[in-house]
């Protein structure tokens, strides 16, 4: 048997399928470390966390956008033949904020 990927996020079945042995089979944490290649330390945090807020699923971080795309089309609308470098570059002196010519292009 091939070693699995260790040191990632453990996906959310991972975590579901550790809390139900822990809670429901009542294996000890040091067999499902060793089940499911995990340190005993991640267990502990992974039923911590279930007892304190009952869910097992890691917090989904919201991106905001940091800027709207109306900048964006109202220099495109005032700039048509403007490259992309141009976009960006105009872009980095209004809002001091790195852009990228993907982003820029995106945003169109």
């Amino acid at each position: 048997m091939e070693v699995a990927a260790t040191r990632q996020h453990a996906h959310q079945n991972t975590a579901y399928h550790c809390l139900l042995a822990y809670y429901k089979l009542g294996y000890f944490k040091q067999h499902l470390a060793h089940v499911f290649n995990k340190s005993e330390r991640t267990l502990s945090n992974w039923i911590k966390t279930y007892e304190q807020t009952g869910v097992f699923q890691r917090a989904k971080r919201t991106s905001e956008r940091t800027f709207s795309r109306t900048w964006l089309l109202s220099y495109y609308s005032d700039h048509p033949l403007a490259y992309l470098d141009k976009y960006q570059a105009a872009f980095t002196r209004a809002h001091h904020i790195a852009i990228s010519k993907t982003s820029t292009y995106s945003a169109l």
